[in-house]
């Protein structure tokens, strides 16, 4: 199978941010370029708006496929990460059931798209 490049939602990944930020985790732009190995995610975002967050679970220096990263990922902070995370994306999942304007705006973001 072919994976296809990733289209970020832009209007989704600002709502993302927003609610990220407010569950006390802010949001920092990735890396340019850093978007290590493939996923068919790229595929769905082909067909329909979508984000594909990355959240660090240690410092900037670190890597993941190491021993460091393994204690990494089972630290408090990696915890407190994730639990942001997961409130942040069932939040923007509310936003987007409950509030047309916003998918109006995902779809035609994503219909103009790259």
């Amino acid at each position: 199978m072919r994976h296809e490049h990733f289209r970020d939602s832009e209007v989704l990944s600002e709502r993302f941010a927003a609610h990220l930020a407010r569950a006390g985790t802010p949001l920092t732009p990735p890396a340019p370029g850093v978007y290590p190995g493939s996923s068919d995610i790229g595929n769905v975002s082909s067909r329909v708006p979508a984000i594909h967050p990355f959240v660090a679970v240690m410092d900037a220096d670190g890597s993941d496929r190491t021993p460091e990263f393994t204690e990494a990922a089972a630290s408090p902070r990696a915890r407190r990460v994730l639990l942001s995370v997961v409130e942040a994306l069932a939040a923007t999942t509310l936003d987007v059931l409950d509030d047309k304007d916003l998918r109006t705006r995902a779809w035609a973001g994503h219909a103009t798209g790259p």
